[in-house]
């Protein structure tokens, strides 16, 4: 257990920026005595693609790390807070709040930075691995269907007037190879 007093100058115990989106995630102390504050920082991703944009991937980012650091044993987290959505329905959103906190609690009252920062260390190995993946699987499902509407478009263009006279077997070879031609498999290359 490390010991701070308010005479000590304030510094993040971890900070984690995520490649290329720039969102900057922050592990903080809390006001209170064993309260740890988890911060996502969507202002410099914000000025790049727009407030919603930039709060749609911090929201999809916390989610995943929430998740992770749900798991941990001996601490409690509290839920996601979106202070640009506080306010009522009626208000509008307030763009200077372009960030999301959430509070990691342990059950014994006392801060344990160590343990935390490595745990948390952990957690963001974790997010970034699924956000990864994710990503991945949004791409792969993005080419499979580029590759399908070619696909599509080749066989209603081989089903035309001008190859009337091809026989089935040579337009399905056509339509398997220049599909293929056009859209490798992943791995290989031309």
């Amino acid at each position: 257990m490390t010991d701070w007093s308010a005479e000590e100058p304030y510094q993040s115990l971890a900070e984690h920026r995520l490649g290329r989106s720039d969102l900057l995630v922050k592990l903080d102390r809390g006001f209170e005595q064993g309260v740890y504050g988890i911060c996502i920082d969507c202002a410099p991703l914000a000025e790049c693609v727009g407030f919603t944009a930039a709060r749609r991937q911090a929201l999809d980012y916390a989610v995943r790390l929430h998740g992770q650091l749900a798991r941990v044993e001996g601490y409690a987290i509290d839920d996601i807070e979106d202070d640009s959505r506080t306010g009522g329905p009626g208000r509008k959103r307030d763009l200077d709040c372009r960030f999301l906190l959430f509070a990691l609690t342990s059950e014994d009252g006392h801060w344990h930075d160590d343990t935390v920062k490595e745990r948390f260390q952990i957690a963001l190995l974790r997010a970034d691995q699924q956000r990864d993946q994710h990503h991945a699987d949004v791409n792969e499902q993005k080419r499979d269907d580029r590759r399908e509407r070619f696909r599509q478009r080749l066989e209603t263009l081989l089903a035309g007037e001008a190859y009337r006279q091809m026989e089935g077997a040579m337009k399905e070879r056509l339509l398997a190879e220049v599909t293929a031609l056009v859209f490798p498999l992943k791995g290989r290359e031309l």
